[in-house]
């Protein structure tokens, strides 16, 4: 395993070495706020070392450029096959009656573990051409009434300028058969400020769900915390979901903490996913074994207002769960799932590669804990 502390010195060999593999293998460039970095900063000044798990979000590690897994492909979820090709790949259908609209594949920051990312590598679609692929869109949706949520996805929708935003959410009002429209993004994490006050009153205008994908309790410091505040004063309607990732926070302390703050600010937790098998994500995941004991651990020594989460496994099919799983083979770390009549192969990360992380370094702010 590769278990030794990184340098600062280290990581900036590794930093050049990734912008490389990048290019090389479709994996998208580091790319980081201001906001964020300066997180980033106070990690390395306290645990001088960078393998802390907010820098392990959106810088690469050793195991990122050195670690692979068995069953690792580029797309595990098959966005492409779910793509509906009348309206230039920027809708995924996976269930009958919500969509996934792409009006942007720019995010505000990258992250490390994103499960998009051959996808996303590509090139960018131009905001220039929304106003084209929104009226795809508008009529996609008016010939099929069965549809009733538009989920907005990306790249981060956050992104789009007020004026766009604008048009995205009175095009998708102006069809009377859709009742709900969520949205996710990671805005409020990178940079709260791309939050405006015009943006949050249109997302309540529109009662937009909103769905904000932080990871780690760290995340929610007071700027971001502020910003809550006043989406709860334009009365948006507050969700969360992330990734559960190895040596960022996959340990119960961790998770527990994440969940009990988010609800202390009046977010709710929707779900907790287990990351894609896709190419270069080893560093991210664990084994099936390690991540059922934590799934137990949480649901015994947790109340029901936070272990109420779900753990999800997305498919080319939709979401499972562990009770969706028909089969495991211990030796070889093999789940075999089953949605809507198919059945989909998940291998979990090798035991003996499971390094799982070290508390001390998950909370490194805890005064209580030892970061030697």
């Amino acid at each position: 395993m590769i278990d030794s502390l990184t340098s600062p010195d280290e990581q900036r060999t590794l930093d050049t070495q990734y912008v490389a593999l990048s290019v090389q293998k479709r994996l998208l460039p580091v790319k980081i706020t201001s906001f964020y970095r300066r997180k980033v900063t106070e990690e390395i000044s306290i645990l001088r070392h960078t393998d802390g798990p907010l820098h392990r979000a959106v810088f690469p590690s050793r195991e990122r450029l050195m670690l692979r897994a068995p069953g690792e492909v580029p797309d595990f979820v098959h966005d492409r096959d779910n793509m509906e090709a009348l309206v230039g790949g920027t809708i995924i259908r996976k269930y009958h009656n919500r969509i996934l609209f792409l009006p942007t594949s720019e995010c505000i920051s990258n992250c490390q573990y994103c499960f998009r990312q051959d996808m996303l590598s590509e090139k960018k679609q131009e905001e220039s051409l929304l106003q084209e692929r929104l009226r795809g869109l508008l009529e996609y949706l008016s010939d099929r009434p069965e549809i009733y949520e538009v989920i907005l996805s990306g790249g981060d929708p956050m992104m789009l300028s007020f004026g766009k935003l604008k048009e995205v959410l009175e095009g998708i009002a102006s069809v009377g058969t859709i009742q709900a429209v969520r949205m996710h993004t990671r805005g409020m994490i990178f940079n709260p400020r791309v939050f405006t006050e015009d943006k949050m009153s249109l997302l309540g205008e529109h009662r937009v769900r909103v769905v904000h994908h932080s990871i780690h309790p760290y995340e929610i410091c007071d700027e971001v915390q502020r910003c809550i505040d006043r989406l709860h004063t334009y009365n948006v309607r507050l969700y969360n979901q992330f990734p559960i990732l190895r040596k960022i926070n996959d340990h119960i302390e961790v998770l527990t903490r994440h969940l009990h703050i988010l609800d202390s600010h009046g977010i709710r937790n929707l779900s907790i996913f287990i990351p894609d098998a896709i190419h270069y994500s080893a560093a991210f995941r664990m084994s099936i074994d390690r991540l059922f004991h934590i799934m137990d651990d949480f649901n015994k020594q947790t109340p029901a207002w936070i272990n109420s989460t779900r753990f999800v496994l997305d498919t080319p099919y939709g979401k499972v769960r562990r009770e969706d799983m028909v089969s495991y083979n211990d030796e070889t770390g093999e789940a075999v799932f089953e949605r809507s009549g198919h059945l989909i192969s998940y291998l979990g990360l090798p035991k003996h590669m499971d390094e799982p992380g070290n508390l001390a370094t998950l909370l490194w702010r805890d005064s209580s804990l030892n970061h030697a």
